[in-house]
């Protein structure tokens, strides 16, 4: 009866796992709106409420044909001419806007040339290229994933049960940032799915030094590589950013259920010995010693490091939407410009333009109404959050000085808010980055005692920094940072304990194959967060991989 539970084990646990996903999954939590990445510090809950307050009922489109033809859509109201084919759309405030966009788009295809713009179709455009981008992706890495697990196993009975350790793993990493979390963008689990995939080596190496086919047996380097990344993973969990919170969680989930699986209870199972590529071997030229490698990889830190620059922009991190950014520019050019400011209130008393005494009242009061005031005041759309009443009113730029030193007035862009949450999170995150780099560091000096072993910590971070050296960057390249660095550990480790031999070769090389895998087709992605953390990933590990392969080590 222990035998069938044991052979059937993985079975089971991928049983347990749909459960536990399909009572806690809750599609509705799921977001992609990039800023549900970030904390939501105050400058976050204001740009909520800017876009809260936005007219969401209007549509900018120019064109030289027949407007006419749009009326068809009953969801418009009104079509006003503004300027040179320049046309304001009013839409129905009771429909659904992915109805209408959908029949706008429809209608607009016989239209030769016709531009157009509100930031409702600009998120709906965007919401559903991430999707289509994010499936294609997914679909990608995990087909070719499975395809690698069987080109380098060559034991199907192992595959099989590999994809479905890695499945319930992935499942219950899901799961648990669902129960945790009441808002999870797609992102993370685009990112938690590939981090997922660093635990095969778990596998590999019990799997390459024959551990499946004996009795039970204790591998000691597995556990350090393990308890290292588990470790560095739950450093990041305190950590009040919600995407490393997130996936931190995801992380640690997904790697304790893979290492109970791969390093216990396939021990149980059984498996074929392991079948190797004889001609691997040819790979490994061991020509550049380590007195090389690190004081070249510290000397690019220090030349890198002071020269980066950072990108506080995180509206690039979204899906660059060229054409419809491009027809908002277009609208910019060509229309007179107004200045938002956001007026804060107790009650809506304050925000009523009838009251003397009103917010509305003191503004109309320093500036010129019949030219300076660019709203409708009588019908102000006011949004109540935690107590306060906001609303949104436009003025001439010209005013703005009048204005924005009232203590209820908050005239920052969305630029300018988002501006500043980025450079609220980089000196934490660079602190942090730092702090589990020194952890990591010693827990590796402590474990190998060997300064090959920091090279694998050191070299892939300074390879990282002078590529970044050549662009911006940016907050999510800091978080995939992290994941480099808690990763690499484990390769510093399995070089020191196991050896130079053909077991080690397999395990390392072909772990490092399918991480680059998994993480490199983030790397195409048309979202510049999910870009970052891919290229960053794939050159961390593409250079360990050449460690691998070139450096002079010792034999153990």
């Amino acid at each position: 009866m222990i035998r069938i539970l044991a052979k059937s084990s993985t079975f089971i646990v991928l049983a347990i796992s749909f459960v536990i996903f399909y009572f806690s999954f809750d599609s509705k939590k799921i977001s992609t709106n990039v800023l549900d990445l970030f904390p939501k510090v105050e400058q976050r809950e204001m740009l909520d409420i800017y876009y809260k307050l936005e007219d969401s009922h209007n549509v900018l489109i120019y064109t030289k044909g027949d407007t006419e033809a749009l009326k068809e859509i009953d969801s418009i109201k009104d079509i006003k001419p503004l300027k040179d084919d320049i046309y304001l759309l009013s839409i129905d405030k009771d429909v659904k806007l992915e109805d209408f966009y959908d029949k706008f788009i429809e209608k607009i295809k016989d239209f030769d040339d016709i531009k157009y713009f509100s930031q409702d179709i600009l998120n709906i455009e965007n919401s559903r290229a991430i999707f289509d981008d994010i499936n294609i992706i997914m679909a990608s890495s995990i087909s070719f994933l499975i395809i690698l697990y069987l080109l380098i196993l060559r034991i199907p009975y192992l595959s099989l049960n590999t994809i479905i350790t890695i499945i319930s793993a992935n499942l219950l990493g899901i799961s648990a940032m669902s129960i945790i979390y009441d808002d999870v963008n797609i992102m993370s689990l685009n990112f938690g799915i590939a981090i997922g995939n660093l635990a095969i080596d778990y596998m590999l190496h019990h799997h390459f030094f024959r551990i499946y086919i004996h009795k039970f047996k204790f591998n000691k380097s597995v556990f350090y590589g393990f308890l290292t990344t588990f470790i560095g993973f739950l450093i990041c969990l305190f950590i009040p950013f919600p995407l490393l919170s997130q996936l931190s969680i995801y992380a640690m989930v997904c790697l304790l259920v893979s290492y109970l699986s791969f390093g216990i209870s396939y021990q149980f199972i059984k498996f074929k010995k392991p079948i190797f590529y004889r001609n691997l071997r040819k790979l490994r030229k061991p020509k550049f010693s380590n007195k090389v490698i690190l004081p070249l990889s510290i000397l690019a830190l220090a030349i890198a490091l002071p020269n980066l620059k950072l990108d506080y922009h995180i509206e690039r991190l979204d899906y660059e939407n060229k054409a419809r950014l491009s027809d908002r520019d277009y609208f910019t050019a060509n229309l007179a410009q107004d200045r938002s400011i956001i007026i804060k209130a107790d009650s809506k008393d304050k925000l009523d333009y009838k009251n003397q005494d009103s917010f509305i009242s003191k503004i109309l009061s320093k500036i010129n109404p019949q030219d300076e005031l660019k709203s409708d005041i009588t019908n102000l759309k006011i949004e109540p959050y935690n107590g306060v009443y906001y609303a949104k009113i436009n003025i001439a730029d010209s005013a703005l000085s009048k204005v924005e030193s009232l203590d209820f007035v908050d005239s920052r862009t969305p630029k300018e808010l988002s501006d500043e949450i980025t450079s609220g999170i980089y000196k934490p995150m660079i602190i942090i980055l730092s702090l589990v780099i020194v952890i990591m560091l010693l827990i590796v000096l402590l474990i190998t005692k060997s300064l090959i072993s920091i090279s694998f910590i050191i070299t892939p971070l300074s390879v990282i920094f002078v590529f970044l050296l050549f662009g911006e960057v940016n907050i999510m390249h800091l978080f995939s940072l992290l994941i480099v660095v808690v990763s690499s550990v484990d390769y510093g480790i399995y070089v020191n304990k196991e050896g130079e031999n053909i077991c080690t070769l397999h395990a390392i090389i072909f772990s490092a194959l399918t991480t680059l895998a998994g993480f490199g087709f983030l790397s195409f992605s048309n979202i510049l967060a999910l870009h970052s953390f891919g290229i960053t990933i794939l050159l961390g590990v593409g250079s360990i991989l050449l460690l691998l392969l070139f450096q002079r080590r010792r034999t153990l």
